[in-house]
C-alpha cells in the first residue's frame, strides 16, 4: 500500500514515459513467464502452506488478500521494480549523473550487473536474473521504460493466472 501511495503521488512524472503498447514488450513478458515456470524451484511446502492458510481465513479476508496480491504483483511491483532497476540502476551504472543517460543506452556492465542484482532479490536467482535481462531487453528495444514495465506486468499477470487458475501457489510462496 505504501509503494502504491508513493507511485500515485508521483504519477504526473510518468507522463514523460510515453504511451503505446509494444507487442515486443508483451512477447518478452510471455517469454519471461515461460522461463520463470521452467526454472521455478520445486515446491518445498511453502506453496501448500500458503494455500492452507488462505483456506483457513474467512472468505472475505482470503478474497481481500488475493485482490491485494494480484494488484501488487501485476501493477505496483512491476512499476516500482522497473523504476528502480531499469529507470535508475541501469543508467546509474553507465554514468554517475544518471539523468544525463538516455533510457535504453546499452553497456554490458549496466545490463549484466542490473540483471544479476535483480535476480539476487528473487527466490530463484537464475530465473530472476534472466527475468531482469528480459526486462532490460524490453527497455533497450525502444529506449522506453514503459516497455520494461509492460513486460514485467505481463509476466507477473501470467504468474497470477498460473497461481489462481492452476493452483501453483509455490510461485507466490
Amino acid at each position: 500500500i505504501a509503494t502504491a501511495a508513493v507511485l500515485w503521488h508521483f504519477r504526473a512524472q510518468y507522463r514523460s514515459f510515453g504511451r503505446g503498447l509494444s507487442w515486443q514488450a508483451i512477447a518478452i513478458g510471455i517469454a519471461v513467464f515461460v522461463l520463470w515456470i521452467v526454472l521455478a524451484p520445486p515446491d518445498n511446502g511453502n506453496g501448500v502452506m500458503l494455500e492452507l492458510r488462505l483456506a483457513e481465513l474467512p472468505a472475505w479476508q482470503a478474497g481481500a488478500w488475493l485482490v491485494f496480491r494480484v494488484i501488487g504483483s501485476v501493477v505496483t511491483v512491476p512499476i516500482a521494480e522497473e523504476l528502480a532497476f531499469r529507470g535508475y540502476l541501469i543508467r546509474k551504472l553507465v554514468a554517475s549523473d544518471f539523468e544525463d543517460v538516455p533510457p535504453g543506452q546499452f553497456t554490458w556492465l549496466s545490463f549484466l550487473a542490473s540483471s544479476l542484482l535483480f535476480g539476487v532479490l528473487h527466490n530463484s536467482w537464475v530465473a530472476g536474473t534472466l527475468a531482469g535481462a528480459g526486462f532490460a531487453l524490453a527497455l533497450y528495444h525502444r529506449g522506453r521504460i514503459v516497455d520494461a514495465i509492460v513486460a514485467h506486468m505481463t509476466s507477473n499477470a501470467l504468474v497470477a493466472v498460473a497461481v489462481l487458475a492452476f493452483g501453483q501457489w509455490n510461485l507466490w510462496a
